[in-house]
């Protein structure tokens, strides 16, 4: 069963209408072969300081720069139920079509929660910047390869991980001065 991911409920019915999955289930429209989901929004976020190493609890000019080694994502606690239904879906899917937002912010969106949950699988791309029947069918008959968009997703994730390092660390640092 191939699987659109989508970054907001509205943005998945909008898609499913046009694929005919009209079948409602547990966080997803279902058709004939395509099974619709959605992330709302950003269902993963950066992990904190403190999740990298306990002493970073308590603020200290010792423990700066703080640079992670190995960065981590975390599942926001407000959106981890439908985190598990994405990653339930991601497991049985035959393929994946990112259906996010057309750009970086989205590409990470999708990105992030594929390489969280693993997924394996081949990765194609519906690029669309709108949201009615024409668009939506004309972009379905173009889908781009998911290599193509993949910059993308390295680009959205050099930003974050800049903005988390001047802001984490920045951050404490005039605070304690």
């Amino acid at each position: 069963m191939r699987l659109f991911l989508c970054e907001k409920p509205s943005q998945g019915r909008d898609i499913a209408k046009v694929l005919g999955a009209t079948r409602r289930g547990d966080g997803c429209l279902i058709g004939a072969d395509s099974l619709v989901t959605w992330c709302i929004g950003h269902l993963l976020e950066t992990a904190p300081p403190e999740a990298y190493d306990a002493q970073y609890k308590s603020w200290s000019l010792d423990h700066l720069p703080i640079i992670p080694v190995q960065w981590r994502v975390e599942v926001k606690p407000k959106t981890a139920a439908q985190f598990k239904i994405i990653k339930r879906l991601l497991s049985g899917a035959s393929s994946v079509v990112i259906a996010t937002d057309a750009d970086r912010e989205g590409e990470m969106i999708a990105r992030e929660l594929l390489e969280l949950c693993r997924y394996r699988g081949p990765v194609q791309r519906l690029w669309l910047s709108a949201l009615n029947e024409a668009s939506i069918r004309k972009a379905l008959s173009s889908l781009k390869s998911g290599h193509e968009t993949f910059p993308l997703y390295h680009s959205a994730l050099s930003r974050s991980r800049a903005d988390w390092l001047i802001g984490m660390n920045l951050s404490r640092l005039f605070t304690l001065l």
